[in-house]
Order: structure tokens, then sequence, then C-alpha cells
């Protein structure tokens, strides 16, 4: 086989193509073993020879070709393992980050419906001059201009408003949603 490893070392096609030919079915073999699955070691079969070819100028005369043909092998199949391990944690990341996003939505959700349920006890003025003040951010000068209220009637109902709003046990909650959700 030395003669065959410095022809493929050298670059000729027909030496490498005996070499495939005589080991083709042991490394299939030795990869159906390590996958259980036929299209897994075809692919991985394919794979070591092509890495064969294109580290050819690395093979040595010194060493059996079968010894640097599984070589290949292995560090195929370890490169393989490797590749999937990532998938598997890229995968249960995605997931992970998907199922955290659900749950802030449900949770944003719920709130908002909270956050409407308490909002509904208040008078509609008082009402809307909270929602303008806490969930657009709109100054008590604004309010007033936009109501055609005064700017102490505006801070008498934000007051009010979060007064009657005290008894629910969510309220604070709501305060900081509200400020969240602008």
């Amino acid at each position: 086989m030395p003669n065959y490893i410095r022809d493929i070392k050298e670059g000729d096609h027909v030496s490498f193509e005996i070499a495939f030919k005589l080991w083709h079915k042991k490394v299939f073999a030795f990869f159906l073993k390590k996958t259980a699955s036929e299209d897994r070691a075809q692919e991985l079969t394919q794979l070591a020879f092509i890495k064969l070819w294109n580290f050819r100028h690395t093979l040595s005369e010194e060493h059996e070709f079968d010894l640097q043909l599984f070589r290949i092998a292995k560090t195929t199949l370890l490169d393989y393992f490797k590749k999937i391990a990532c998938e598997e944690r890229n995968l249960k990341r995605y997931y992970d980050e998907a199922e955290e996003e659900k749950a802030a939505h449900i949770d944003i959700f719920e709130a908002r419906q909270e956050l409407e349920l308490a909002l509904s006890v208040l008078p509609p003025t008082r009402k809307k001059v909270f929602l303008l003040s806490r969930l657009h951010g709109y100054s008590y000068k604004e309010i007033s201009e936009q109501l055609s209220i005064s700017p102490r009637t505006v801070e008498k109902h934000i007051s009010l408003a979060i007064k009657q709003l005290s008894g629910y046990s969510y309220v604070p909650a709501i305060i900081f949603l509200a400020e969240y959700l602008r």
C-alpha cells in the first residue's frame, strides 16, 4: 500500500479510486456501527474520503494506509457528533427563548386585562386623565389643555384615581405596567 499512499499524495486519481473501492465498505461499516443509520453512515463515509483527498498531502508513507484512513474516519465522526451536540444546544436555546417570550406575552396580556378591570371602576374623566398621564406619558399641563380643564384638576383626578385603585392588591404592578407599556 505504500505506493498507493505516495501516488495519492501526488494527486493520482486512479490510486485514490482503488483505495476507495478497497476501503469503502469497511469505513461504511464503521460509521454504520457508530450511528445506526445507513444514510448517516453513507454521508460520513463520503466525508471521510473527501477529507482523505483534501488532506492527502498529510499522509505518511511510514504508517499503514488503513490506520490513517480510520484516523480520518474517527475525526469525521467526532466532528459529526460535535455538530449534532451544537445543533441540539442551539435548538434547546431557541425553544427556551421561545417559551420565555411566550410567558412574557401571556404575563403582559394578563396584566393588561387586570389593568382594564381596575380602570373600569374609575369614572370616565378620571380614567381618561389617568391613562393620558400614566399610560401615554402626557404632562399635567398637556392633559389640561387637551381636556380643557385646569392642571390642578388633572392633579386631583390623578390623586383620586390612585386612591381609588389602591384597594386593588395589584395596583403598584399596574402602575409599573402602565409605565412599561408606554
